[in-house]
């Protein structure tokens, strides 16, 4: 059967994606876009599979140019890098998180063994999720909306950098809680940022392309998020994370019920 989520990831060689599969029944699709030089390797791992040298993201703006059927087949989509601890039964929370508090940006927030970049990105075990600004490249979910509208992005930078300053202005269409970082499903970054991405692509210019990025879209937008943003979150308050997706799943039902009954009185007259 066809899962509403689905992964597409760029991996290496030391790919940490098997441990993904493990410790439940993986509630999403896995597309391995393999950057390595070991013909097949991975691929009996994967839902889908090809193998596309370069860097993450103008590859991945490649991949679903050339397979935009996934577009309309999926839900949900997580670009990970290759180097995240979690299993199964994580992944399967996030994205159950992620639909049922109807976000259209997030990304899970990561342990604090973790290396990092953010400190807004490192889990705060007082929340399910807190509602933000902004999330990195390294680990960004998309609901296929904000996918389609951030798309064209993604062939804009070789590196990546400048992407996640411009993605809520474009996900989120000004709604503070369209975007969040999941503390109730946290990941670990396992290697140092920018390791293999740099290392393989020796010509990327990762400042430059964030200037072009950045100074490209404050041209067509009021304003670029700055990343220590904060709007506040959904707090555990003793409860479990199922809890939560309940609380979420029926507060989001109650908001669709008073848009039919707002749009029933319009459409009566009243």
């Amino acid at each position: 059967m066809s899962q509403r989520n689905l992964i597409i990831l760029r991996a290496g060689d030391g790919s940490l994606h098997p441990q993904w599969q493990v410790g439940a029944t993986p509630d999403f699709d896995l597309f391995i876009s393999y950057y390595g030089k070991q013909a097949g390797r991975h691929q009996a791992d994967a839902t889908y599979y090809e193998h596309r040298p370069g860097p993450k993201w103008s590859c991945i703006g490649e991949l679903l140019a050339s397979r935009p059927e996934l577009l309309d087949r999926y839900d949900a989509f997580w670009f990970p890098d290759d180097d995240l601890a979690a299993d199964a039964h994580t992944l399967n929370r996030m994205f159950a998180l992620f639909h049922g508090f109807g976000l259209a940006l997030a990304q899970p927030a990561l342990t604090q063994d973790s290396f990092y970049s953010w400190d807004l990105l490192l889990q705060d075990p007082r929340y399910v999720l807190r509602h933000t600004g902004f999330v990195e490249v390294m680990a960004p979910i998309f609901s296929r909306a904000a996918l389609k509208a951030c798309l064209p992005t993604f062939t804009e930078s070789r590196s990546g950098w400048g992407l996640d300053f411009v993605w809520p202005q474009l996900a989120a269409r000004g709604s503070q809680r369209a975007i969040a970082v999941i503390d109730a499903t946290p990941v670990r970054h396992t290697r140092a940022l920018g390791g293999n991405l740099y290392a393989n692509n020796p010509d990327l210019d990762p400042r430059a392309d964030r200037a072009d990025v950045v100074t490209r879209y404050q041209a067509q937008r009021a304003m670029v998020l700055a990343p220590h943003t904060c709007h506040g979150g959904v707090r555990l308050s003793g409860l479990g994370w199922w809890d939560a997706l309940k609380w979420a799943w029926r507060r989001k039902y109650a908001l669709h019920r008073m848009r039919q009954r707002r749009r029933q009185g319009k459409a009566e007259g009243l």
